[in-house]
């Protein structure tokens, strides 16, 4: 009987993968003074308590009141973690709310409007709530750049570089990858780790002479507005196995970011001319079907 239990038990064992054997995706998380920006997740968030603690016998209106009083401060903590969302690589959410009324005003709506996901009573008695709010859908559209524009076929990126109108109509997302040896790509991965580069809603790729390769050129809006340019990782096994990128990505080495401009990454010429080469089969660019490791 005990041999047969020792069976079953080791059967299970092959059966279910381990856990925390081999992390799939690791989550980029950016801590900031009064919040924090979840970049994998696209989320935003930040916590606020009450000014003073009450009797636990206070009664549920107290405790209403507590919450009100938390809520209010956690609002204005996720206006100032919104403000510190790089939009690119020289802008903050901060600047363009600060030039444009309707767009301030209306971030400032949203941050008071951000959601409660959860409180609890301190042990100093104070309530402390947290708020959270969306990156990507309605702050997406407020904030991105007028430069990405609702795209319904991508330009390659040569005619791109030389200023032409010609347009690649080819696209491959959604598709399996190719069985008959040829290298259509489905997404592409960014290494970037180790080069200091930071988080932004409209990263951009560029070759080692500077020409750009990815960027609000060649997404579309709507892509841009719902998930993000590009997602951010800090870690990323089986890279293959994630839908985001599809099954054949091609997967590139940033090799540096700019002084002034530390969300903008280097890569070889040589990948370069690997997105080049598929330029006509650019699709996944436009849905933004695009992953950067960076370093946590």
């Amino acid at each position: 009987m005990r041999l047969r239990f020792l069976l079953s038990c080791c059967c299970l064992l092959f059966a279910c993968p381990l856990v925390g054997h081999a992390e799939p995706l690791q989550e980029l998380i950016e801590t900031l003074p009064n919040g924090c920006i979840n970049w994998t997740k696209g989320l935003l968030e930040a916590k606020g308590s009450s000014p003073s603690g009450s009797l636990p016998d206070a009664g549920s209106r107290s405790e209403e009141q507590m919450v009100r009083q938390a809520r209010q401060e956690a609002a204005k903590h996720m206006l100032q973690t919104m403000h510190q969302v790089r939009v690119d690589g020289t802008r903050y959410i901060s600047h363009m709310m600060s030039l444009d009324y309707q767009v301030g005003a209306k971030g400032e709506e949203m941050a008071a409007a951000a959601p409660v996901v959860a409180k609890h009573r301190k042990v100093d008695g104070k309530m402390e709530v947290t708020v959270q709010m969306a990156l990507l859908g309605p702050l997406a559209q407020l904030v991105l750049p007028e430069s990405i524009k609702q795209v319904d076929t991508i330009k390659s990126i040569n005619s791109v570089a030389d200023g032409t109108e010609d347009e690649a109509t080819s696209e491959v997302i959604g598709r399996q990858a190719p069985t008959d040896g040829s290298n259509a790509y489905t997404g592409l991965i960014v290494d970037a780790r180790g080069t200091g580069a930071k988080p932004a809603m409209v990263p951009l790729l560029v070759d080692e002479s500077g020409k750009e390769v990815y960027g609000s050129v060649f997404v579309s809006r709507e892509y841009a507005v719902q998930q993000g340019v590009c997602m951010y990782a800090s870690a990323l096994a089986h890279p293959e196995q994630h839908p985001r990128v599809g099954p054949n990505p091609l997967v590139v080495k940033g090799l540096r970011t700019f002084v002034d401009r530390n969300c903008d990454i280097v890569i070889s010429n040589a990948d370069a001319a690997k997105l080049m080469d598929v330029s006509a089969n650019l699709g996944f660019l436009k849905q933004c079907r695009v992953i950067i490791i960076l370093d946590p």
